[in-house]
């Protein structure tokens, strides 16, 4: 049992910091507490819904203390040793839901039942809970997860959109990195320079192929020949003419001046060919000792020789020309990872082709040389190859076909450029995305074990077999009649009458065995034989509370070794239900190991005083009362000793009259703050007595204001002290609540001795 409370913080609002009075005495077998409506009774009663389940979600931050009677304490979070039932307002919002003439599901297991099948949906219940609590801490990593992969797959996917933009593939998303990744059956990174390439690869335009690279061909005898086959011919002929010599008639002064002979040398060939008779520079005719001697001096010999010297000379021009002219396209209009590499070997080529161009220069030379010199012989041994030449060239056209190769498949170039640097972007989140993934599947496999269970195997269910199992065995030891016999009966009992009926709707289910069984889904409620619509407040507390007491004999309940705690089951029932009502809980509980009864019905205390005195004679049975203070003007409830004259009198009238009568404020709200409540219900009684009608209290005062002498002013101020201090306002409390109590008080107690005298002597005498 539990013998005190030592403390209780943050329960609602009116027990922020609760102690216990160390001159309480202690929580007996049977304990009845008394108090006004909002002082805190309902509230109490969640503290022992937090001792059964060890907490109260919806108030995060209790905290309380009890002690039983071995001194054994317990507090939140730790489990208590002994089963606790409430009926309060709670306990009737969680377990009856009118809804068109329907209360919720109502499945009972009675004493009747296999408690080996009991024990079993205990153990599923616990069970199924906690697989239930893991599957949602797994969602929950599991979805932490696929948001940081989606996560993972979103930056990447704009990491190779920013790379890749420009090309066909425009739009690359989070789902087309996923795709892409799951090719990927390996790390394919890019080196630094790698990636640099194929990032140009994928931004380049297509260019366009380079067909006029040049030619190195030499025209010759009206064809053309390779250069080096020209150079070849040309370096042949040249060593061999220039060791050739002449002999003929030597005229010094000719001989001696080159100029001259080559000046006299043309004149002769310009005589010759226009048959000139005199001279055509001085028109004298032309000696013939003269011409005798030039023709010695230039004979035939000299004339081939000369020939030939001009023809080497004219090859030497041609192929000068030739290598001249080579000429390469400008370097933009290559792709731009081959322009670096086609301008040095450019610089190269240009570089060997100076060379080469002196090198037939200088042939020039020696021709000349020969050609004044034929009766000399020169023993120059002259070389000059094209190797050199052609291969700086054949440099420049690689490169070019490079370029124009890389024209032919570009698309296929560019293509696996995209690819690259996917696999190389992906590959950089490779590990990450693999642990993510790793850790999914394994989330996955754990709530689908979970849910599913593990194969032919009965000690790992899984939910949805464990949910089955349950409904199963529910459905076993469903005792829907005698549940329904119950119930009614029950309402009877509470009622007085019975015009409310419970009938079961019933529901087939095929079990393991393919058999059907019928199991009752929820109950119609019926007044008399139509369904019942508009219940009343008082028959929706009297169903739930009927439906509580049946509660406290399944068997996951043992009565003689638990707690029941009820609160106000009479509230909005009429008076005639009240004694039903008092009988039926007090059968019900009768057997429990402790009864806690709250109340602020007068009425009803007593007859559950009246109980507790004779049971036992009392020994066993403790009195308290639910009081309020102000402590920093907040309200606070507080357990204190049951007031001596609460449980003396057999009138509440003749209590609560004793009450006004003895009011003395001390200046305080806290001790202002039930007395409108207190007035109400005198003044409600007196002129229940007074003015024996069927009017409101409004008409009944003015029946006083018409028939007697009173002050109407003092009435007025009564009537509306009573009725608005005595209901919730919803705004502050308000200092002048105390000297509006002192004042209203004193002015009832007035108008009830000037205008009923005698009856105010007897309730004088009788509290006296």
């Amino acid at each position: 049992m539990i013998t005190k409370i030592n403390k209780i913080k943050n329960l609602g609002l009116v027990f922020p910091n609760y102690t216990w009075d160390a001159s309480l005495p202690l929580f007996k077998r049977y304990n009845l507490l008394y108090g006004w409506n909002g002082s805190g009774k309902t509230t109490l009663t969640r503290l022992f819904d937090a001792l059964e389940n060890g907490s109260l979600p919806e108030m995060p931050g209790l905290e309380y203390e009890c002690e039983d009677g071995q001194r054994n304490t317990f507090r939140e979070g730790s489990s208590f040793n002994q089963k606790v039932r409430v009926f309060n307002h709670d306990y009737i919002d969680k377990n009856i839901k009118i809804q068109q003439g329907t209360t919720r599901s109502i499945t009972l297991t009675l004493g009747d039942v296999n408690k080996q099948t009991l024990e079993q949906i205990e153990a599923d219940t616990k069970d199924l809970e906690q697989k239930k609590l893991r599957v949602k801490n797994l969602n929950e990593e599991l979805e932490k997860k696929k948001k940081s992969k989606d996560r993972i797959f979103s930056d990447i996917a704009k990491t190779i959109y920013v790379a890749i933009s420009g090309v066909a593939t425009r739009n690359y998303r989070k789902d087309s990195a996923e795709d892409d990744f799951a090719l990927l059956s390996a790390k394919e990174e890019l080196s630094e320079e790698g990636l640099r390439n194929k990032l140009t690869v994928v931004k380049q335009e297509s260019q366009p192929v380079i067909d006029e690279l040049p030619s190195t061909k030499v025209p010759l005898d009206s064809k053309e020949v390779e250069l080096s086959g020209a150079l070849k011919t040309l370096i042949g002929d040249l060593n061999e003419v220039l060791a050739q010599t002449v002999e003929s008639q030597i005229i010094p002064r000719i001989k001696d001046n080159p100029d001259i002979a080559t000046w006299i040398e043309a004149g002769i060939h310009i005589h010759e060919t226009h048959h000139s008779a005199t001279c055509e520079f001085c028109s004298q005719p032309l000696p013939e000792k003269r011409l005798l001697e030039l023709t010695g001096h230039f004979n035939d010999a000299d004339r081939k020789l000369k020939h030939h010297l001009e023809v080497l000379s004219d090859i030497t021009s041609t192929i000068s020309g030739v290598v001249r002219n080579i000429s390469f396209p400008d370097q933009a209009r290559l792709y731009d990872e081959l322009r670096q590499d086609y301008e040095s070997k450019r610089i190269e080529f240009d570089q060997e082709k100076s060379k080469f161009l002196d090198g037939l220069d200088e042939i020039q030379q020696l021709l000349n040389k020969k050609r004044s010199s034929t009766t000399e012989a020169l023993e120059t041994k002259f070389k000059l190859e094209t190797a050199q030449l052609e291969g700086k060239l054949d440099a420049i056209k690689r490169v070019v076909e490079t370029h124009n190769t890389k024209t032919g498949a570009f698309e296929t170039e560019k293509k696996n450029g995209v690819e690259a640097l996917k696999k190389h972007y992906l590959s950089s989140v490779y590990e990450d995305v693999k642990t993510l993934e790793a850790e999914i599947a394994k989330n996955e496999d754990g709530v689908k074990v979970l849910k599913n269970g593990v194969e032919n195997n009965e000690t790992n269910l899984g939910i949805s077999q464990l949910e089955k199992r349950i409904f199963e065995n529910q459905a076993k030891i469903s005792s829907t009649h005698k549940a329904c016999q119950e119930i009614n009966r029950g309402l009877t009992t509470f009622l007085g009458r019975d015009e409310l009926v419970f009938e079961p709707l019933k529901e087939k289910v095929i079990g393991d065995d393919g058999q059907e069984n019928e199991i009752a889904t929820s109950y119609l409620i019926k007044r008399g034989t139509e369904l019942a619509t508009g219940l009343s407040e008082g028959e929706k507390t009297a169903i739930a509370f009927v439906y509580f007491t049946i509660h406290l004999q399944d068997q996951y309940f043992d009565i003689s070794n638990g707690i029941v705690v009820i609160d106000d089951p009479v509230s909005s029932l009429d008076s005639n239900s009240i004694y039903q009502a008092f009988a039926f809980l007090k059968n019900a509980v009768k057997e429990a190991n402790q009864v806690f009864i709250l109340t602020h019905n007068f009425d009803f205390l007593k007859l559950v005083l009246n109980w507790f005195k004779k049971n036992d004679r009392g020994r066993d049975c403790r009195y308290y009362m639910i009081k309020n203070k102000y402590d920093n003007n907040h309200r606070c409830a507080y357990i204190d000793v049951m007031d001596k004259e609460l449980q003396e009198y057999e009138s509440e009238y003749h209590y609560l009259f004793k009450v006004l009568k003895q009011f003395e404020s001390d200046g305080t709200i806290a001790q202002s703050y039930p007395i409108p409540n207190i007035a109400r219900k005198v003044l409600e009684t007196f002129l229940m007595f007074r003015v024996p009608s069927s009017d409101n209290t409004y008409d009944k005062l003015e029946t006083i204001r018409t028939t007697t002498s009173f002050d109407p002013v003092k009435l007025t101020a009564i009537y509306k002290f009573t009725n608005d201090q005595s209901h919730i306002t919803g705004s502050g409390f308000d200092p002048a609540l105390v000297p509006e109590t002192q004042k209203n008080v004193r002015y009832l107690l007035e108008m009830i001795g000037e205008v009923f005298p005698e009856h105010s002597k007897i309730l004088e005498a009788s509290i006296s």
